[in-house]
C-alpha cells in the first residue's frame, strides 16, 4: 500500500501578517501562502508521481485552524505530516536581514523518526540555491506536537530579507524546493524518486508512471499519433475527457484505420 503524505501550506492566503514588505520592484507584498501553496502543489505531483498518496490538509485558500489540519491527517492515518512556512524576523527589509533554511521537529524526537525525515529532506534542501543552512531545530508547535506521525514544518526562506522575498514568486525556486523535499521524503522512506524527464522517457508523459496500470496503453497511443497529451509534456490522466478531445482523438484512430 502506498505511504499516505499528509502536505501543509502553513497560513491561508489572507492570514494577517505572513508576508513580506512592500517589494518596490513588485508594487505588492507577497503574501506567505503564495509560496506555500505553490510548493505543496508542486510538492504533490512530485511524491503522487513517486508512488506516494498525498493528503492536502488544507485543500483552500482558508486560513484552516491547526487543529483541524492535524486532526485530518490524524484521522486519514497518514505516515508522515510535512508543513512548508517561509520564515520572518522583523517584518523589515531594513533591519538585520537574517536569512537560510531551517527545519523544525517536536523537543525529543531529534533522534527519532522525526529526526530522521528532517535530516533527509534537510540534505537535499541544502543542495539547490545557495542559501544559508539553519540546521534542524526543535519547537512546541501545534502540528508537531499533536500529530500522530513523524512530522516536520521547513522554513525556506525570510519574507523580510529582500533577495529571498524575490525568491518566494520565482516558479523556478517554487519547483526546486518541492524536488528537494521529495527527493527527501524518498530518501526517508528508501523509494526511488521518478522525476518527471524520467516518465517522459519511459511513457512519453511526465505525469504517468511506468507502475500506472494505464502506461502501457498511453505509450502506445501516443506512439500512434492517437494522443498528443499537453504541451507541457504532461497527459493529465484524472481529468476529464471533453467532446472537443474526444473527437480528435477519435478522427486520428480513424485516420489509422483507414
Amino acid at each position: 500500500m502506498p505511504k499516505l503524505v499528509a502536505l501543509d501550506d502553513g497560513h491561508g492566503i489572507h492570514t494577517a501578517g505572513k508576508r513580506t514588505p512592500i517589494i518596490p520592484e513588485l508594487g505588492r507584498s507577497i503574501r506567505e501562502n503564495e509560496f506555500n501553496r505553490a510548493v505543496v502543489r508542486l510538492l504533490k505531483k512530485e511524491l503522487e508521481r513517486s508512488g506516494f498518496d498525498t493528503l492536502l490538509v488544507a485543500s483552500t485558500d482558508e486560513d484552516v485552524s491547526l487543529k483541524n489540519r492535524v486532526d485530518l491527517a490524524n484521522t486519514r492515518r497518514a505516515d508522515i505530516y510535512v508543513s512548508i512556512h517561509y520564515n520572518a524576523f522583523d517584518g523589515s527589509f531594513s533591519g538585520s536581514n537574517p536569512s537560510g533554511i531551517e527545519i523544525y521537529v517536536y523537543p525529543g524526537t531529534l533522534n527519532k523518526e522525526s529526526g530522521k525525515l528532517a535530516n533527509a529532506v534537510g540534505k537535499y534542501l541544502r543542495q539547490g540555491t545557495k542559501q544559508n543552512w539553519r540546521g534542524i531545530k526543535e519547537a512546541n508547535f501545534y502540528v508537531l506536537r499533536e500529530s500522530m506521525m513523524p512530522a516536520i514544518l521547513t522554513e525556506n526562506g525570510y519574507m523580510d530579507n529582500k533577495n529571498e522575498a524575490l525568491l518566494m514568486v520565482d516558479e523556478n525556486f517554487q519547483l526546486e524546493v518541492a524536488i528537494e523535499h521529495a527527493k527527501g521524503i524518498c530518501e526517508y522512506f528508501n523509494v526511488s524518486y521518478v522525476s518527471a524527464a524520467d516518465n517522459k522517457s519511459e511513457t512519453g508523459f511526465t505525469d504517468v508512471s511506468p507502475n500506472a496500470s494505464y502506461a502501457e496503453a498511453a505509450k502506445r497511443a501516443k506512439d500512434l499519433g492517437i494522443l498528443k497529451g499537453y504541451p507541457d509534456g504532461r497527459f493529465l490522466p484524472d481529468q476529464t475527457l471533453t467532446r472537443k478531445e474526444f473527437v480528435l482523438a477519435l478522427m486520428r484512430l480513424y485516420d489509422k484505420l483507414r
